[in-house]
């Protein structure tokens, strides 16, 4: 579901097709690339060969260090085994056994309005870009919705039925990717009295918004609140770095 296939390609929606691609242009996302902006690609969970925007700077580097320290310990078995075979590791061993892939690799940014776009379209010269919530995030979401799964490229967003923040002169309805920052900003609001929190889903809310004949005006006030420190952080990973982003190639890592 890309942002212009859901509004049909045109503005009929409660929300046009140019407004909501503004609104998630404001939010970043993290993806791993090569020096070059080049994505890395893995077998996802779906065994569908797949490249991933984080919702959050800490998940994209908890998954890289992740990604790191394991491909070294595969070098390192890898090795283990040849000695015990061959007595020692040669020079053609360690060219056979190469490099850890992940080494060179780095984090950068990607507005929200580009990965929804990306991981909409499905499958793309035989793979597939997906959204990747927190874990937290996550677990937080199957808490309060109760259920017991999420399927993998949904994200949830976290609101409270009736609240709202005065920007200028427009009152928005705010929907949070992470429910720490929802209760913070509640807590700011109204004091120590905790709020229902209710879930709903990203790719769905787009849906709905940008829907041909959609006559619920309040959607015109919902408003997508980025991560604490979320812009701080892809403000530092654009730094110095010409090209964040290169679509139409892709470094796979099996």
């Amino acid at each position: 579901m890309a942002i212009a296939s859901a509004a049909a390609g045109s503005d009929k929606g409660i929300v046009s097709q140019s407004k909501l691609a503004s609104l998630l242009k404001q939010i970043p996302t993290f993806a791993i690339v090569d020096p070059k902006g080049v994505p890395y690609f893995v077998v996802g969970e779906d065994a569908k060969l797949t490249s991933y925007f984080f919702l959050s700077y800490g998940e994209a580097k908890r998954i890289l260090d992740v990604a790191i320290k394991s491909s070294d310990n595969a070098i390192k078995e890898t090795k283990k085994e040849i000695k015990a075979k061959k007595g020692k590791v040669t020079k053609e061993d360690e060219e056979e056994i190469g490099t850890n892939p992940w080494k060179s690799a780095r984090i950068a940014s990607v507005p929200l309005d580009l990965a929804v776009s990306l991981a909409s379209k499905g499958k793309l010269a035989g793979a597939y870009f997906r959204l990747a919530p927190s874990e937290s995030d996550i677990e937080d979401a199957l808490a309060v919705d109760g259920t017991d799964d999420l399927p993998e490229g949904r994200v949830p967003l976290f609101y409270v039925e009736d609240m709202t923040i005065t920007e200028g002169a427009e009152t928005i309805s705010p929907l949070y990717f992470n429910k720490d920052q929802l209760l913070a900003d509640w807590k700011r609001q109204k004091g120590d009295a905790l709020p229902t929190v209710k879930v709903t889903e990203l790719l769905a809310t787009i849906t709905e918004m940008a829907r041909p004949g959609g006559t619920d005006e309040e959607l015109k006030t919902l408003r997508f609140v980025p991560p604490t420190g979320s812009k701080a952080k892809a403000e530092q990973c654009a730094k110095g770095e010409k090209e964040p982003f290169k679509l139409g190639e892709r470094l796979i890592v099996l």
